[in-house]
């Protein structure tokens, strides 16, 4: 682990563009797609990061024949028509959550399979139960367990999809709805899926992105049932699925321009994107962000940074919850309070988001109240300079833990990026900045590349 990661403040206005790197969710459940379709596909714009790499190596060893090249974004995949090469295998998934899930119901396709799965000591303690019990209730697998029930590490039997119903307790992560909705449906027969109470916005993104592999249209009625097609997956008609640029890495920069001031571009962005986190424009658009959308490129702006200072407000994160973090790391320069609700699920993430989240404000110098669902916010910017200007006397930075969670750093290093003390150097300095790897390993490169 390398030394804390000193933030240099901006001293100017933004006037820039910045491309972003594609979507983590995206470009994994589109090589689970492209593997499970018949024919070749080509990815554009495809994110390669820890996670990425994890799923890419993942398929590579369970015998797909992949081709990546990562100056070109590109992934190029060889699909199996809902067939595993390999029966047997042992996978390491990290930290990652949807290799996690999309793997493990993915590989409940091959009959008679046996595969052997692990991931980090952070992954061990994350929720899997709920598709794993729904597995078994679709008499779709086995596990023999080699620690705590419902966790990893395990061994999958798979005895293939063979229609059936079952109800799926989603409701620690919309991840395992997921990873059911998109591996399922390949089997030999039709499958019902009851998933009541699950965060709809990644839900979505998984049901339109199963329409660009052939999948028909597919909707849950008003109780969250799903009722699923045995359907075989195709390539699309051109070769190519174009991923998305990742709007939870756009928060970053969105924030920035926030608080900085200045036009900034993000190209490749359509108006109306598959990924609900572009509500947090919504968010920033109330503290005076306007973004234009109506080309295929984002030009966000802010002509007064000076004067987004407002009362309390109350928001719901539950539908763009990856973006909350972004939102409460630069709170303390917002003034008044705020009460961010809607995000109990970011406790069984990366690390437990929230409790992260109150100590490092609380390091901050901010009044925090934490909750089961929620964080109240009572922003104290006069004490965030006073304990910056504290650490600076004494020849040190204000550090932040970072919990091994890539969203912490980012969110933070944009908070850095403000001149708080108000000659340019750095007051805040991030731990383990490495740990953006897991969805955008340039991102304090990117910063660096904004500044000047």
């Amino acid at each position: 682990m390398t030394d804390p990661l000193p933030i240099k403040p901006f001293m100017q206005q933004l006037d820039n563009t910045i491309q972003l790197p594609g979507s983590k969710s995206i470009t994994n459940r589109a090589l689970i797609l492209a593997a499970l379709a018949e024919g070749e596909t080509r990815l554009e714009g495809a994110l390669f990061s820890r996670d990425t790499r994890i799923m890419l190596q993942a398929l590579t060893v369970l015998g797909f024949e992949c081709t990546a090249d990562q100056t070109a974004a590109t992934i190029t995949i060889k699909g199996q028509g809902g067939r595993i090469p390999n029966s047997t295998a042992e996978l390491h998934v990290g930290n990652a959550g949807t290799a996690a899930r999309f793997l493990t119901a993915f590989l409940a396709l091959q009959a008679g399979g046996t595969y052997t799965l692990d991931g980090d000591p952070a992954m061990r303690d994350r929720p899997m139960s709920g598709l794993l019990d729904a597995l078994v209730a679709l008499n779709a697998a086995e596990f023999e367990f080699h620690g705590m029930p419902g966790h990893f590490p395990f061994t999958l039997k798979a005895k293939g999809y063979n229609g059936g119903t079952a109800t799926v307790d989603a409701s620690a992560s919309s991840q395992i709805l997921s990873a059911l909705l998109l591996a399922a449906p390949a089997g030999s027969a039709d499958v019902k899926i009851a998933s009541p109470g699950v965060r709809p916005a990644y839900v979505a993104i998984t049901l339109k992105m199963r329409e660009a592999f052939g999948a028909a249209p597919a909707t849950s009625d008003a109780e969250g049932n799903y009722s699923l097609k045995a359907l075989h997956y195709k390539a699309p008609s051109t070769g190519i699925y174009s991923i998305e640029p990742d709007i939870s890495a756009a928060s970053y920069f969105l924030a920035l321009t926030l608080l900085q001031g200045g036009q900034l571009t993000i190209p490749t962005l359509s108006p109306e994107p598959l990924q609900g986190d572009a509500r947090f424009a919504e968010v920033l658009a109330h503290h005076g962000l306007r973004v234009d959308a109506e080309s295929n490129q984002w030009i966000a702006n802010c002509a007064a940074p000076e004067a987004i200072a407002l009362g309390h407000r109350e928001i719901d994160f539950n539908l763009f919850s990856d973006t909350f973090l972004t939102y409460a790391a630069i709170a303390p320069l917002l003034s008044g309070s705020v009460r961010i609700c809607g995000i109990g699920h970011t406790r069984h993430q990366e690390t437990d988001r929230i409790a992260g989240m109150a100590n490092e404000l609380s390091k901050l110098g901010q009044l925090v109240k934490e909750e089961d669902d929620a964080l109240t916010i009572s922003t104290k910017p006069n004490e965030l300079r006073a304990r910056a200007m504290k650490a600076r006397n004494a020849g040190q930075l204000i550090e932040i833990d970072t919990y091994e969670d890539h969203r912490f750093a980012m969110s933070f290093g944009i908070l850095g990026s403000f001149d708080l003390i108000g000659d340019g150097k750095p007051w805040l300095a991030i731990k383990n900045p490495e740990c953006c790897g897991k969805t955008f390993p340039g991102f304090f490169a990117a910063l660096g590349q904004l500044r000047g």
